[in-house]
């Protein structure tokens, strides 16, 4: 069992290293930058809190990356026009083309991991990964156990 959980991370780990790869070191995207500005290349601008909701992870997670994708010049802080009050995330012209570079080299390692699968493997895989997902999920943010 544990040398699954070792493979697991191992996997996640190698394929942010692939993505990293097919981009170059110059286009290199921390990990958990890609999904802010996935997230925000589909959805005009964002609030922090709703970022946070969508990722499921801290408003603090949110906030840290954020504010390095902005020193970075690859996302703005701009007015909700909804809400004159509410500042939204947003991608820069930058941000954008880096955003969907980062989603083309995801999709052609993605097509590399699953090379040789069956549509019924993949199925299963997701299944039981989901099954996984829901395990802990139901754990560990029902409060259950700290």
């Amino acid at each position: 069992m544990e040398g699954l959980a070792a493979s697991m991370l191992g996997i996640a780990r190698l394929y942010f290293d692939c993505v990293s790869a097919q981009l170059g070191e110059a286009e290199h995207v921390h990990p958990r930058q890609a999904p802010i500005l996935g997230m925000l290349l589909h959805n005009e601008g964002m609030s922090q809190a709703d970022l946070a909701r969508a990722l499921k992870v801290t408003p603090a997670t949110v906030a840290v990356s954020a504010a390095r994708l902005e020193r970075l010049g690859f996302i703005c802080r701009r007015r909700n026009a909804r809400n004159q009050r509410a500042n939204v995330l947003a991608l820069t012209q930058t941000g954008r083309v880096k955003a969907q570079r980062l989603l083309e080299a995801m999709e052609a390692v993605r097509l590399v991991a699953f090379e040789g699968f069956s549509e019924e493997e993949l199925a299963h895989l997701d299944s039981y990964c989901a099954r996984m997902t829901q395990n802990l999920r139901g754990r560990y943010q029902s409060g259950e156990e700290k």
